[in-house]
C-alpha cells in the first residue's frame, strides 16, 4: 500500500517534463491518453519487479524484497499480462 501512494504522490508532483504552450492561446497542454498512463505503469512496474531481483541477486540477501516483488506484480498483474484488450481504469484526481 505504501508503494502505491508513493505512486499516486508522485503522479501529483508538479511535472519534470517540459510543458509545450500554444502560441495563440497561451492554454498549457500536457495531455496524456490512458493508453500512454497504462503503458507508463506497466514499465514502471516491469522495472521496480526487476530491480528488486537484480538488487536481491547482487546482495545475495532476499531479507523480504522477493515477496514485495511479487506483490508489486500481483497488483497489477492484470497491467502485465492483460487476459484480454479492453479493462477498466480508475483514476483518482488530486484536490485542487
Amino acid at each position: 500500500m505504501k508503494l502505491i501512494k508513493k505512486y499516486l504522490e508522485h503522479l501529483t508532483e508538479k511535472p519534470s517534463a517540459p510543458i509545450v504552450e500554444e502560441p495563440t492561446s497561451g492554454k498549457i497542454i500536457m495531455e496524456k491518453t490512458t493508453e500512454d498512463i497504462v503503458a507508463h505503469v506497466r514499465e514502471w512496474v516491469i522495472d521496480k519487479v526487476g530491480d528488486i531481483h537484480e538488487e536481491v541477486y547482487k546482495t545475495q540477501k532476499d531479507i523480504g524484497r522477493l515477496d514485495d516483488a511479487c506483490a508489486i506484480y500481483q497488483e497489477f498483474v492484470e497491467w502485465i499480462e492483460p487476459e484480454t484488450k479492453e479493462f477498466d481504469i480508475i483514476s483518482l484526481e488530486p484536490d485542487s
